[in-house]
């Protein structure tokens, strides 16, 4: 078996509660689902999809993702190009 390691986020309880009622549709466990987006990010060497305006206002309204970027900016915490992370 390949080796795992545990990963933990902050999600909004209502979208959390919303995705995984969207996901129970498609078998999928949120843990399956996760899988699936790093497979498909890792595959594309990107984002599997665009970031519409109006997302982007959202994530930068969480100030928690706000707090992240000013921490990156300011040299804080390292940025890592996805191209340079070895597979």
């Amino acid at each position: 078996m390949a080796k795992t390691t545990l990963l933990r986020a902050r999600v909004d309880i209502e979208r959390k509660k919303h995705a995984e009622k969207i996901l129970g549709r498609y078998g999928l466990t949120p843990a399956q689902a996760i899988n699936v987006f790093y497979a498909k990010v890792t595959e594309t060497n990107g984002l599997p999809f665009d970031l519409r305006p109006s997302e982007t206002v959202d994530l930068l309204a969480d100030p928690e993702f706000r707090n992240y970027l000013e921490r990156m900016k300011s040299g804080q915490v390292e940025y890592t190009d996805a191209g340079k992370v070895p597979v």
